[in-house]
């Protein structure tokens, strides 16, 4: 039997976040938004094969270990490692100053 790989599920939360980033980024440029918003998706549809690849989000309270976060194009990526799926659980950009939760 073969390694199970999880699926990616978003939280509408961490969903519209992504897309606001996106519009915003669009004023100034439609082609770096469609570039970002691809090369984001495309090292999304990768965790699965390797969920532990990122380190440990340090700015999740309380983590176990399981809250991993990737940083790309100021886009700071959290998303949680369940035993069926990947949650993405939170998207920020960095000029809004990422905290704790």
């Amino acid at each position: 039997m073969g390694k199970q790989i999880r699926q990616i599920k978003w939280d509408s939360f961490a969903l519209n976040s992504f897309l606001n980033i996106l519009e915003f980024i669009k004023l100034d440029s439609p082609s770096n938004a469609k570039t970002i918003k691809n090369r984001i998706l495309n090292l999304v549809s990768d965790i699965p094969k390797n969920p532990e690849i990122y380190r440990i989000d340090e700015l999740k309270k309380e983590n176990d270990g399981s809250f991993r976060v990737l940083n790309k194009d100021s886009i700071r990526i959290s998303y949680k490692i369940e035993d069926s799926a990947i949650i993405i659980a939170r998207i920020v950009h960095s000029s809004q100053m990422p905290k704790t939760y």
